[in-house]
């Protein structure tokens, strides 16, 4: 009677896709924010203050007080002095926060109005950077793991996926055959963005393919227990899963760089336009 055994190893433990935690400081955080906006535009007529002076100028140097704060992050990292301030996980929360919050200051402080020229330009370049962060943060998490963790690397989630792999040639040889053909190609990097989409779409077809076939292997495996079985299905999925996780990091690897190059011009273009809309308010 053949017997499925799932060993229970330091490498299993470290391998595999695990769910990443939900982060609920800044999914709160986002939804204050978020229902701040759509409160703050609903009721933009009765806003009881002026940009010019008293709470709305105060909201206002609030939110250019956290662009200011937004070049320490990008700063810290190329200045070695400043790395003793703080460590770069708190300073990236602390970016992506005042990269939130202070356009919704700015928008308060406007009133939901739009009004000078070098005030408009301000203003979206400030929305387009704060949008901008929002998907720079969702690639980041993805190419890390987590928001404070390592970077993460094909080669170690392949490592990790034939460390599963290994623990079903004990019972599974099937399985196994089947899993060891998928990786071959794993290993080889794409020229350029969309051919590394092509890729990751063909290759997460394959995957999900090869996974049917040894769930189907598991399933018709002869005198096998329910609950081993139950655990060999288990371990299937996490196989598959973190490969489709391996081959779909160099697209966000990829979209992260293009992320870099259109991020940091506009951020630039938005800390200029403040500075001409500061001048333009208080000299002319």
């Amino acid at each position: 009677m053949a017997q499925t055994t799932i060993r229970s190893s330091s490498g299993s433990q470290r391998g595999g896709a695990k769910e990443r935690p939900v982060d609920w400081v800044s999914f709160s955080i986002a939804a204050v924010l978020i229902a701040a906006i759509v409160f703050g535009w609903i009721w933009r007529d009765d806003l009881p203050w002026v940009s010019e002076r008293g709470f709305g100028y105060a909201l206002g140097i609030a939110g250019v007080s956290l662009v200011g704060l937004l070049l320490v992050y990008p700063l810290r990292k190329r200045i070695p002095v400043l790395r003793a301030i703080g460590s770069v996980p708190i300073w990236f929360r602390l970016h992506m926060f005042a990269g939130a919050l202070a356009p919704v200051l700015i928008l308060y402080h406007s009133r939901f109005h739009l009004g000078s020229i070098n005030a408009n330009i301000a203003l979206h370049c400030m929305l387009m950077v704060g949008a901008s962060g929002v998907i720079g943060r969702y690639l980041y998490v993805r190419i890390h793991r987590g928001v404070t963790g390592k970077r993460r690397e094909a080669r170690q989630m392949i490592a990790e996926a034939e460390d599963l792999r290994d623990q079903l040639s004990d019972g599974l040889r099937e399985a196994s055959r089947i899993a060891e053909d998928l990786e071959g190609s794993l290993t080889v990097r794409s020229p350029g963005l969309v051919s590394a989409v092509v890729r990751a779409v063909k290759e997460s077809r394959r995957i999900n393919e090869a996974q049917q076939e040894m769930l189907a292997v598991v399933q018709n495996e002869a005198g096998v227990h329910p609950d081993s079985q139950r655990r060999s299905e288990r371990l299937v999925r996490q196989y598959c899963q973190t490969l489709c996780s391996a081959i779909q990091l160099e697209v966000f690897e990829k979209f992260f760089a293009l992320w870099h190059v259109l991020h940091l011009p506009l951020f630039f273009i938005m800390v200029i336009s403040v500075i001409v809309h500061i001048v333009a308010v208080h000299f002319y």
